[in-house]
C-alpha cells in the first residue's frame, strides 16, 4: 500500500518520486501509478501535508496540478506522454508501448484521445465544471467553487464547452469498437492504452468503495448521470476496465 510522504520529503529524495493528491483518484495520476506498478518501479509518493509549508507543491513544481514526477535531478515531468516515456526508459520490460512504428503511433494517438487536451478525460472534466456551475438542483455535482476552479484552470471556453459531450461520446465509441474486434486496445498485448482506459473509466463508473476509497464528494461527482454517456459506456468497456484492474493494477487503489 502506498504511503504518501510530505512534498518536502520527496523533493529532497533521490530516485523516482511523484506528487499526488490524497483521497482523489485523478486519472492522470492513477495512470502513472499504474504504469510504475506494472513495471515494478520503486517510486516514492508524496502529497501536501504535515511537514510542508502552504503551497509546497506549487513552490516546487510551479503549479499545484498533479501528477508531478521527479527522477534524480532531471527536469520535472507533468505530462502523461513524458511520464510514460520515462517509465519505458527506466523499465523497458514489460513494454507498454509497442516497438513497431505504426503501432507506436497508434498507441500514442489512442492515448491522446483518452489523456490529452480535449481528450476523454479533459472533455469530461469540462462537463463536470459546467454541471457544477449550473443552477440546476441535481445530484452528483461538485460545489460551485470547485466548478469555478476547474473552469478557470482548464479553459472552459464556449467552443470547447460545445464540443465536450460529443468528444466524450466519440472516444467511448472508438474504444468500444476496438474491443469488439480485439482483446487489447492497442497491439497484441497489454499497453499503456489499456491502463489509461481502466483508470479514466473511474470518472464515469467508479470502482466499488472498498476498492477505490475516494473522498465521498469525489465519488459522488465521478458517478455519471448523463443518459447518453452511460449508454455509450458499454458492458464491454466496463469488463475491460475490470480485467485490467484485476490482472494488472493495485487493489484497493492506494489513495493515501
Amino acid at each position: 500500500m502506498t504511503r504518501f510522504a510530505a512534498i518536502a520529503e520527496i523533493k529532497a529524495a533521490a530516485g523516482l518520486r511523484m506528487a499526488c493528491l490524497r483521497g482523489i483518484p485523478s486519472p492522470w495520476t492513477e495512470a502513472a501509478k499504474g504504469i510504475f506498478h506494472i513495471k515494478g518501479l520503486d517510486c516514492r509518493y508524496g502529497a501536501e501535508g504535515d511537514g510542508d509549508e502552504r503551497g509546497a507543491l506549487a513552490a516546487w513544481a510551479g503549479d499545484s496540478s498533479v501528477p508531478v514526477v521527479a527522477f534524480e535531478n532531471e527536469p520535472l515531468r507533468t505530462g502523461w506522454a513524458e511520464i510514460l516515456i520515462l517509465a519505458e526508459r527506466l523499465a523497458p520490460d514489460p513494454a507498454l508501448v509497442p516497438d513497431a512504428a505504426s503501432q507506436r503511433a497508434d498507441c500514442f494517438g489512442l492515448a491522446h484521445e483518452i489523456c490529452g487536451q480535449m481528450g476523454l478525460g479533459w472533455a469530461y472534466r469540462l462537463l463536470m465544471a459546467q454541471r457544477a456551475l449550473s443552477h440546476d438542483e441535481v445530484e452528483g455535482k461538485f460545489p460551485p467553487a470547485v466548478g469555478q476552479f476547474l473552469a478557470a484552470k482548464y479553459g472552459l471556453n464556449p467552443v470547447h464547452a460545445r464540443q465536450a459531450k460529443a468528444r466524450v461520446l466519440e472516444v467511448l465509441g472508438l474504444l468500444d469498437e476496438r474491443l469488439a474486434r480485439r482483446r487489447w486496445l492497442c497491439g497484441a498485448a497489454l499497453s499503456a492504452v489499456d491502463v489509461y482506459w481502466a483508470v479514466f473509466a473511474n470518472l464515469f463508473a467508479p470502482l466499488p468503495e472498498d476498492e477505490l476509497p475516494a473522498l465521498p464528494m469525489i465519488r459522488d461527482a465521478y458517478s455519471c448521470r448523463d443518459g447518453d454517456i452511460n449508454a455509450a459506456l458499454t458492458m464491454r468497456l466496463l469488463a475491460h476496465q475490470r480485467r485490467i484492474y484485476d490482472d494488472h493494477l493495485e487493489l484497493p487503489v492506494p489513495l493515501g
